[in-house]
């Protein structure tokens, strides 16, 4: 559902959306019809990652603080609020244009119409500074032209903005825009004045006469730069019509220190007309060739802070050849190729979200997966310059992992681990039918690969001069390679654990108390270990860094370095460090929390009443009261049973993992896959009973059956996830007899009358086929997951974020024309396992996740493992 669509549901009462206007940095502005006055208005809604960080309290306060600024050229506030998400305000629709659109059509005004612009543009400015109001972002987007007059919008959302402090960098924006930036704004000051406002009118003003800003550059480093370092040409170089007294009010406006510009705007504006006494020439002179003394100690001062503004930009830049490169900056991604995040696409169907992104060993390039539709191709984004471009031969590819020499890129399409040169081509197969769920680089000719369930490492010779060597294991969550030990360190169940790849042998990861002995086990994901002696790790939503003992497994007291990653809802992080020691991440919000909505044709997803928690799987009684949950918490996992009718909780069962709990046709039972360090067992109780579940079945982990489908009361579909084998038993009949009913394939599960069994085959493809075994078999779609019968002639299956639905000829199950389109959510969070379910009332449920599905940059931190090895230094001495 497009922005535009939620917004116009959230406010049908009061206005009505007709079209987007434009979109800027920090809002999205559309023409609405105000109902209730019958008028044009301009609405604007802020931008989804400015809005989380301001928030809407402080945005409504400061919105209120500008509403009361009454001024003939100050753009009036109609309205604000906060709607389904939305931080909004309402003004005026100025039928006219922008100056930045008369500039972009004459690119020089005439004198006359630019010293009435600005002066007019001051007094707004002087009315609004007497009233305590600073603007922070005055530019010719912002200066709207109504029959020729200026009127300045969007004092508002710049005022809050500036109150939500250094947590705006987290949003990859900043206040103010290069070309109109005061130095003392670059900088990072917190205290900004009227002064800094008369400066990027001074920027504007010049703007107007002369055609370009004071200071233009191919980065916005550069452009900064100047700011900071550089002199300002004299307009009458360019255009030698310019009146005195309006270049030297303009050079006066643009002094770099606060202290030499005016003090108001009111006396720019004075100046502008003449008013104010004019500078004799000597002085003008001296103004354009400053002496070199005082200038100097200025440069350095402003030369040796460049590095914290830049740190604080908004804007996409590249890194530069220089060696003392900013602190921090943002590499945007195309407008048309986010980095995908979460389920976006049809490729994670048959797994769960996976580290999407990663780094060349020297930090100049990133390779990570973009959406394309419901697929994705994979896109090589440079960090040292702008460009980017898309990588032939990765369609449907997810989980990047470039060679240690940058020259090839390894990454997963559905069960098939692949590799392409890194300028791209035809791909080449290392393994099929593994599904697997970590791929990584284990020397600079193998790669290591874990399976789905974690429970099957495989290594591959892109080279393919041997065959791929696998050996069965303990149950793994994603692992990254440590190649000073030869070992892998994963999470499962939520904590630290490393593994011997050859010998099996597994180690939890604990902390490591003062007297040097072993603590807790760690807490967290996304575990990786850095240069041998450090473990950095997501937990609590921060990244954190320790000193780490590998041969004891001992991870030393950590230290919260970086907030705002991107985590998935199964734990993978959108993060990579490389070996030059640099941190690169997409910023975005943490999926591993969501709610379970339900979707029926066309209406809007309708979240059930129980509160966010990170949430695995989940089932609904047939008669729509109790929600069984699987929920993960600090101790393991537990199933909560939610009544839906009057909002009561039960927490049923508990224990280091599960999977599906699954209810019996009569709404009555409960029958659920359970894991303990040795053991996997499937577990039938009644809930209203307060009685313990039976145990069923127990067996090996590398006999773990997943049961997925509870139909009939005498036939449960189960799932052995080692071998892809689908199993049928009748929970009352014991000893449990399995029933063997396909092999190598994925989500199987019978109809309502029991005549057929549909599946999803390693490919991908979705199939029907009618029973018993050996009957005919039909194709339903070339590319399906997570399949459910509506009815024995119906099914409904999904693609990325969108679910299909395919009808069968009712004698013979064949399929009857191609699936037709049901419902799509950009929000659904892809669980480990089956992800939606029937609601019983003709709809599905889902877990959905953060609005966010793509990320538009990424964020480069240069030398980070240095910062990172001095913050620990800091903290344990």
């Amino acid at each position: 559902m497009t922005a535009a669509v939620r917004l116009t549901a959230a406010l049908e009462n009061r206005y009505s959306i007709e079209r987007e206007l434009g979109a800027g940095g920090m809002a999205t502005v559309y023409l609405a019809d105000d109902l209730r006055h019958a008028r044009k208005v301009a609405v604007k809604v802020l931008r989804p990652e400015l809005a989380a960080v301001i928030g809407a309290e402080r945005f409504l306060a400061e919105i209120r603080t500008t509403a009361n600024l009454q001024h003939p050229h100050i753009l009036p506030l109609f309205d604000s609020g906060e709607a389904d998400g939305f931080l909004f305000y309402v003004m005026p629709f100025v039928e006219g244009e922008s100056l930045r659109d008369r500039l972009t059509r004459e690119q020089q005004l005439p004198i006359a119409d630019s010293v009435r612009i600005a002066t007019e543009v001051a007094s707004a400015l002087d009315y609004a500074h007497r009233h305590g109001v600073i603007h922070r972002d005055i530019k010719p987007e912002n200066i709207l032209l109504h029959d020729g007059r200026a009127v300045v919008a969007d004092f508002g959302i710049a005022l809050a903005a500036s109150k939500a402090g250094t947590r705006m960098t987290e949003t990859g924006m900043s206040l103010g825009t290069p070309h109109y930036m005061s130095p003392e704004q670059a900088m990072g000051e917190r205290t900004i004045t009227a002064r800094s406002d008369v400066y990027a009118l001074g920027c504007v003003t010049y703007e107007m006469l002369v055609g370009d800003p004071p200071f233009i550059g191919s980065t916005a480093q550069a452009i900064v730069a100047k700011v900071m370092t550089e002199k300002v040409a004299a307009p009458t170089r360019l255009r030698d019509t310019i009146p005195p007294a309006v270049e030297d009010a303009v050079l006066t406006a643009l002094e770099k220190l606060p202290a030499d510009r005016f003090a108001t705007a009111a006396e720019f504006a004075a100046a502008l007309g003449g008013g104010a006494t004019v500078r004799s020439t000597a002085r003008a002179q001296q103004r354009t060739v400053v002496s070199q003394g005082p200038w100097r100690r200025i440069s350095l001062v402003l030369g040796a802070l460049l590095l914290g503004s830049v740190a604080l930009a908004a804007w996409a830049i590249g890194r530069g050849p220089v060696a003392s490169g900013p602190e921090v900056f943002d590499a945007a991604l195309p407008e048309s190729a986010g980095i995908s995040l979460g389920a976006a696409t049809a490729s994670t169907s048959f797994g769960t979200p996976l580290r999407n992104l990663s780094v060349a060993s020297d930090g100049s390039f990133a390779v990570y997966a973009a959406r394309e539709g419901d697929s994705t191709m994979l896109w090589r984004r440079s960090l040292r310059d702008a460009s980017a471009n898309v990588i032939a031969g990765t369609r449907g590819a997810i989980a990047p992992r470039i060679s240690p020499d940058g020259s090839r890129v390894a990454f997963l399409v559905g069960g098939r681990a692949m590799i392409v040169p890194i300028e791209g081509g035809d791909a080449e197969l290392l393994l099929d039918g593994a599904d697997p769920r970590t791929l990584e680089w284990a020397s600079p000719t193998s790669l290591l690969l874990i399976d789905f369930e974690g429970s099957r490492l495989s290594w591959l010779d892109p080279e393919r001069s041997q065959r791929p060597r696998s050996r069965v294991t303990t149950a793994l969550g994603y692992g990254h390679w440590i190649p000073e030990n030869r070992q892998v360190i994963s999470s499962r169940n939520g904590t630290a654990l490393v593994i011997d790849p050859e010998s099996g042998e597994t180690w939890p990861v604990r902390s490591m108390l003062p007297d040097g002995s072993p603590g807790s086990v760690l807490s967290g994901s996304a575990f990786r270990v850095i240069q041998g002696e450090y473990l950095v790790y997501i937990s609590d939503g921060n990244l954190r860094a320790a000193t780490y003992d590998r041969d004891r497994h001992l991870a030393g007291r950590p230290v919260n370095l970086v907030s705002g990653i991107r985590r998935e809802s199964t734990g993978a992080a959108q993060f990579d460090v490389t070996e030059s020691g640099d941190l690169v991440y997409a910023p975005g919000a943490d999926a591993t929390v969501g709610r379970i909505v339900r979707l029926r044709p066309g209406a809007e997803p309708e979240p059930l009443p129980l509160d966010s928690a990170e949430i695995q799987r989940f089932d609904l009684s047939p008669d729509g009261r109790w929600l069984a949950v699987v929920v993960v918490t600090t101790e393991g996992q537990e199933v909560r049973l939610h009544d839906l009718r009057d909002g009561q909780r039960i927490n049923w069962l508990r224990a280091e993992l599960i999977r599906h709990a699954l209810w019996s046709p009569d709404g009555q039972r409960l029958i659920v896959g359970v894991r303990d360090s040795t053991r996997w067992s499937i577990l039938s109780g009644i809930p209203s009973t307060g009685m313990p579940p039976d145990t069923l079945y127990s067996g090996s982990l590398e006999n773990a059956l997943d049961p997925l489908d509870y139909r009939a009361s005498d036939a449960v579909v189960a799932q052995n996830w080692t071998t892809y084998t689908a199993v049928r038993f009748d929970p009352g009949v014991q000893p449990i007899r399995f029933d063997t009913l396909a092999t190598k394939v994925r989500f199987a599960s019978l109809s309502p009358d029991m005549t057929r069994m549909m599946y999803t085959e390693e490919s991908g493809r979705l199939v029907v086929a009618s029973r018993p075994a050996g009957g005919r078999r039909w194709q339903v779609a070339a590319d399906g997951a997570e399949p459910l019968w509506m009815s024995p002639t119906e099914i409904i299956f999904r693609r990325g974020v969108s679910w299909y639905v395919a009808r069968l000829d009712p004698a013979t199950g064949e399929p009857q024309g191609a699936p037709t389109f049901w419902g799509r959510d950009p929000r659904f969070s892809d669980t480990a396992g089956w992800s939606n379910r029937l609601s019983h009332d003709g709809g599905i449920i889902y877990l959905q996740g953060p609005s966010q599905v793509s990320g538009s940059h990424l964020r480069v931190i240069p030398d980070w493992v240095t910062r990172m090895k001095a913050a620990l230094d800091e903290a344990n001495r």
